[in-house]
């Protein structure tokens, strides 16, 4: 998960009880946290490898934002639905490759965010191949061919 119930309360404070009064379902808070969490994995798990490492906080806030989108049963005010909105567009561009999350390593500072889940099966067009028993060392001392 992403948030928290405590995250929620941190940020929405007052609103978020008056939503609890409202809301017949016990649990609502908690299944608005696994939708959000679910949206937001829906979105990013083609370019990340799933479970993160860590939640950076853009991604904790965005978390927050879905889930109180989602406890509006009724109608949610004009600023819900455009933080929602917002979220869901971040997460879009995420999945496109074009907005990064900031993930950094647990061990260090680093942002580890750019590296890709899934490596190419093949070496871009005039790059040099540098491992295995045939890179270009090996390659060089073979007989050519004329």
């Amino acid at each position: 998960m992403y948030a928290t119930k405590t995250d929620l309360v941190a940020r929405f404070g007052g609103e978020l009880e008056q939503l609890l009064m409202m809301l017949p379902n016990v649990t609502a808070v908690d299944d608005a946290i696994q939708d959000a969490t679910e949206e937001i994995n829906g979105h990013i798990g083609g370019r990340y490898s799933l479970p993160l490492p860590n939640v950076p906080s853009n991604l904790k806030r965005m978390a927050c934002d879905i889930a109180r989108y989602r406890l509006y049963f009724q109608q949610p005010t004009e600023e819900v639905r455009k933080r929602y909105e917002d979220a869901i567009s971040f997460l879009k561009r995420v999945a496109e490759n074009k907005a990064h999350l900031q993930i950094q390593s647990e061990e260090s500072d680093e942002i580890i965010d750019d590296e890709p889940t899934k490596k190419p099966s093949t070496l871009p067009i005039g790059s040099t191949y540098r491992g295995g028993v045939f890179g270009d060392d090996v390659l060089n001392m073979m007989p050519s061919i004329k």
